[in-house]
């Protein structure tokens, strides 16, 4: 039985807005992609075509083509022949596999970016206020990621910065619909402020262990979040 595609339907209020029209549109439905099936709206399995895909976002199929072809690459959807592309599923061994990576490619960027600047530690400041402040399961992953994207583009590397990236779109499924069933982050939020505190202290060695330990820690609550309903087909 063929998986139902994507149609129009009411979304959450983080994911109404239009396709931005500013950046390079295939940029922008690349990240209105990654949205929707980070957050559960085209859970694993389903089926994604760039037919459904143009009238669900309303643009044409050339970028709605690239996104999904980039999402291929990243390991977010399987290639179903004619019948475009599917959704893979959550399974541990990503988990396993991806959060190491993660974790090791992030204390190399705070290595490197240490000593912070100023205006990028009152940018942190900033998000991580926002992020402890915010309820929303969605709109929570957005300020998760923009933080530590910001301290990796502090490296100033920007071939680190493009392979964290690419992790971090596969990844985003499995954290938000952990965070979306899991919403507790009080601990998450100190380790936040425990890292940037040594950013902050220009203790390098203190923020590359604290971020490996925040990633390390986080892998764990969805390894157990996952366990024993691997693999899952539904978010």
């Amino acid at each position: 039985m063929r998986k139902p595609e994507p149609t129009r339907t009411s979304r959450p209020p983080g994911l109404q807005e239009p396709i931005a029209r500013a950046e390079p549109l295939r940029d922008a439905v690349h990240a209105r992609l990654v949205e929707l099936i980070s957050s559960g709206e085209y859970p694993p399995g389903a089926a994604l075509t760039e037919a459904s895909l143009s009238r669900a976002l309303d643009v044409s199929r050339t970028p709605i083509r690239e996104a999904l072809l980039r999402l291929e690459a990243e390991g977010v959807l399987r290639s179903a022949l004619a019948r475009g592309f599917t959704i893979r599923p959550l399974v541990r061994r990503e988990v396993e596999e991806l959060y190491p990576i993660l974790a090791g490619l992030e204390a190399l960027a705070v290595r490197t970016a240490i000593p912070v600047p100023k205006p990028t530690v009152k940018a942190l400041r900033g998000t991580l206020t926002e992020l402890e402040r915010c309820q929303d399961p969605i709109r929570r992953w957005k300020l998760d990621t923009r933080w530590h994207a910001t301290i990796v583009a502090a490296s100033g590397n920007e071939h680190l910065h493009a392979m964290i990236g690419q992790l971090r779109v596969n990844l985003s499924r499995y954290e938000l619909a952990h965070l979306r069933e899991v919403p507790t982050r009080e601990h998450a939020d100190q380790q936040h402020r425990d890292i940037l505190a040594a950013l902050e202290a220009r203790e390098t060695d203190r923020a590359a262990e604290l971020l490996e330990t925040h990633w390390r820690e986080g892998q764990q609550r969805v390894l157990d979040w996952l366990t024993p309903a691997a693999p899952r087909t539904t978010p």
